[in-house]
């Protein structure tokens, strides 16, 4: 007599998709390219999706590789991993000492990436449904004061003074960049009829920020002195190395540092600092936060309403420093 199927589900097709979710675990060097398959799928999909920015990208690839990492000493793969697994991943992290800020981000990693396994039918629940995310302490950014900003650029430039790093200052203070968004500056971003610059940011979104006279005055000087610097490798890019390199995120932190350095300031002060103190001056001086989140770049309201604390604990030193009932 000839066999019947149970009626249910058919089995699944093996396309190139639903092989990822085989019951069996692939073995040898095809479970490490499966893995990276995987995750490169991920993030590709990602960027298209919502533009991950590229060193979110880059983060993410090392948490999931760490993860691929973990399961594959207990005999996993990143599709056959459980709820306890990640849980299990996450507090060898925490037992390694890393940072609860590395550790939120690595959690959001996972998150993302079975939201996109379930989403493309890799998997049939979600392990990372349940998987608590660290509590990030509510850190206030560390802005410097006027005081230390006229230290770090006097208002009018000096003979000695680099025109390179005047401008790389003059943009993160004054237009507050992030470093890779300056080192992705060219000089035709910049509007100087209408006193804006054109910049990209996360996700490769674009905003125009306003640039003040001392800026435009301070881009006008490196621009002279930028012709004698100019490569055939410099291309577009309004930063240049002394070898006409184009300015990589690295030598902009490096930068900033060395001048902080020879302007004798203790504290430590990073091209994000100039970006958190843009904000704090801007807000403190009563500029409205739609403003100052159009300028920064952010994509909620809700990230720039930090700089509000920063406004209110201003008043409040203020008051007790000159009010005589304080």
């Amino acid at each position: 007599m000839p066999q019947t199927r149970k009626r249910g589900r058919p089995p699944p097709a093996h396309s190139a998709r639903s092989a990822y979710a085989a019951p069996v675990a692939p073995a040898g060097k095809n479970e490490g390219r499966i893995e990276t398959a995987l995750i490169k799928a991920f993030l590709d999909a990602r960027l298209l999706e919502s533009g991950l920015a590229r060193h979110t990208r880059a983060a993410y690839a090392r948490d999931l590789g760490l993860l691929a990492a973990h399961l594959k000493s207990a005999g996993k793969t990143l599709l056959h991993a459980c709820t306890e697994d990640l849980a299990g991943f996450l507090a060898a992290r925490t037992a390694a000492g890393e940072s609860v800020r590395t550790r939120a981000r690595r959690a959001a990693a996972l998150r993302s990436f079975y939201r996109h396994a379930l989403d493309q039918e890799l998997i049939r629940r979600d392990p990372a449904r349940l998987i608590p995310s660290p509590k990030l302490p509510a850190l206030l950014p560390k802005a410097l004061s006027a005081e230390d900003m006229e230290t770090l650029l006097p208002c009018k430039a000096t003979a000695d003074e680099s025109p390179r790093l005047r401008l790389l200052l003059e943009l993160l203070y004054g237009c507050g960049l992030r470093a890779s968004e300056l080192a992705g500056v060219r000089g035709d971003d910049f509007d100087l009829s209408g006193g804006f610059v054109r910049v990209r940011g996360k996700g490769d979104r674009e905003r125009a920020v306003p640039v003040g006279p001392t800026v435009l005055e301070a881009l006008q000087a490196w621009l002279r002195a930028r012709k004698a610097l100019t490569t055939p490798a410099s291309g577009r890019a309004l930063f240049i190395t002394d070898a006409g390199r184009p300015f990589t995120r690295a030598d902009v932190h490096a930068a900033v540092k060395q001048l902080v350095r020879a302007k004798g300031i203790r504290r430590r002060v990073t091209p994000h600092t100039l970006r958190h103190t843009f904000a704090t001056h801007l807000v403190q001086g009563g500029a409205d936060l739609r403003s100052v989140q159009e300028m920064l770049g952010h994509a909620s309201i809700d990230t720039t309403q930090i700089y509000t604390s920063l406004a209110d604990e201003h008043l409040k030193s203020s008051h007790r420093r000159h009010h005589p009932r304080a």
